[in-house]
């Protein structure tokens, strides 16, 4: 940067410019619901894309199979998002935060900075996140026979560490397939350690590419 403030911590990162957003959590909140679940944002997202959204789905010894992601509300005035739920378990429950390449006014003391277009790119009050783990490489598990349809089944190594999330955005998305389209899922198995992506379909591609995955945290 020419001119402006930044800071850079004792291992040479930046970690506020105030020339570059940097990603912020601006709103945090639970979910649940059987078929659906919905959440309200406490306050409205005022980017102009979708926020991203990080969510740490309890652990009821069951794997949570949420799917088809959608919004709220409309550029500038994001105002929450729901989930439907695989039909194999219908129960969705645990806590979310989402966040954007923006900041907003939430802290009633501490530091603000402007960029040079006068947009707010930092606020004390709205906490940093840290992307703790990213992959693409989905391993092919298998295919399940259900009532109606087939769920096929991808897998990444990685146990939720304390306090991290799971982002749903690349999920809401259908996953590639030779017929009509399929719906893309994702689920947390804690028990076996790993991440799991579905796709519920009468068939699929078991070569689903690089579908990036993100888990992250809070930085109070």
């Amino acid at each position: 940067m020419s001119f402006g403030f930044q800071s850079i911590n004792d291992n040479a990162f930046v970690q506020i410019d105030s020339e570059a957003p940097r990603l912020c959590m601006l709103s945090r909140g639970s979910y649940a619901g059987v078929a659906n679940a919905t959440a309200t944002f406490s306050r409205a997202v005022t980017s102009q894309d979708p926020p991203l959204v990080f969510i740490r789905p309890d652990q009821t010894g069951v794997i949570q199979v949420p799917y088809s992601v959608w919004f709220t509300g409309g550029p500038g005035n994001w105002t929450g998002f729901s989930m439907n739920a695989s039909k194999v378990n219908e129960s969705l429950s645990g806590q979310y935060f989402v966040a954007a390449w923006a900041s907003m006014g939430t802290a009633t003391y501490g530091l603000r900075l402007w960029d040079p277009s006068g947009v707010l790119c930092y606020d004390s009050g709205a906490p940093a996140v840290v992307v703790t783990f990213a992959a693409g490489n989905w391993t092919y598990l298998g295919v399940e026979q259900l009532t109606v349809s087939q769920r096929y089944i991808w897998g990444i190594a990685k146990a939720m560490g304390a306090g991290e999330y799971i982002s749903i955005n690349p999920f809401t998305m259908t996953c590639h397939n030779n017929s009509s389209g399929g719906s893309c899922a994702l689920g947390v198995d804690y028990a076996n350690n790993r991440i799991l992506m579905y796709s519920l379909a009468s068939n699929a591609w078991t070569d689903q590419g690089h579908r990036p995955f993100l888990c992250a945290r809070l930085l109070a």
